[in-house]
């Protein structure tokens, strides 16, 4: 298959290009829109629950002990959410601990291998970058795992985590499973999932870059962009981040 022109793509920052970017393009074309081409970056408490439990996980793996491993936890997102409007600011805060200590049922016997691991490869000549969040080992068995942290397991992997995880484990060229961690009320669960149907997944975000360079080929400036988008004022974005509603109207006026 012939490689992208990667100009469309540079005309706008877009480059390197990510699991994120393509999702929320896939998504959400107007959350996408404010987020990387306006620049303007989104925070919540729910989003930033993930990567403070995630290190409360790391902490956990360099021996330092459950009390010190939630401590930290609790100091990133502490100081993430200092100067956000949230009302669900201690509320994400309280089940810190309990994704935490879920996670760690499934992993304390693993050994580390590595964190953060940058991930970089190419589809269709356009470069892409990514962050595996762990690779462990037990015995002989090696292989990276994404931590998922909700309010409910889910039956399955949505397509948009497979996509994700498809693109990782061929770069890594390692197995790659999805751990969540759900906190309901006061109890919490893990639970692993294995990814599947890497082959779609392949083609579906071929298919999402194909998409995206064809939109951007349409415009010469961020306002042409705009003025293809619409919102949808019933989207659940406007209450996730406490700003988007604020922010929606300085773009659109409405």
């Amino acid at each position: 298959m012939t490689n992208l022109n990667l100009n469309n793509f540079k005309k706008f920052d877009l480059l390197p290009f990510s699991f994120s970017k393509a999702s929320r393009w896939l998504n959400d074309p107007v959350s996408f829109y404010i987020s990387y081409i306006e620049k303007i970056k989104l925070a919540s408490a729910a989003m930033l629950r993930g990567t403070c439990v995630e290190h409360g996980v790391f902490c956990l793996f360099e021996g330092k002990g459950m009390k010190q491993a939630v401590k930290e936890c609790t100091e990133l997102f502490d100081e993430g959410v200092k100067d956000l409007d949230d009302p669900r600011k201690d509320y994400e805060r309280e089940n810190l601990e309990m994704f935490v200590q879920g996670f760690w049922t499934q992993l304390q016997d693993y050994t580390m291998t590595d964190y953060q691991e940058e991930q970089n490869f190419e589809v269709l000549g356009v470069p892409i970058i990514g962050y595996t969040d762990f690779g462990i080992k037990l015995n002989d068995s090696e292989l990276k795992v994404d931590l998922k942290t909700s309010k409910r397991m889910p039956k399955k992997l949505t397509h948009s985590i497979q996509l994700q995880q498809s693109l990782y484990a061929k770069s890594s060229n390692m197995i790659t499973k999805v751990l969540y961690s759900v906190v309901n009320r006061t109890q919490s669960n893990a639970q692993w999932f294995d990814v599947t149907e890497q082959d779609t997944s392949e083609k579906i975000f071929r298919d999402i870059l194909i998409s995206m360079d064809s939109f951007l080929s349409k415009c010469e400036d961020k306002h042409e962009i705009k003025k293809m988008l619409v919102p949808n004022l019933d989207n659940w974005i406007w209450d996730y981040d406490p700003r988007m509603s604020e922010i929606r109207k300085q773009i659109w006026g409405y």
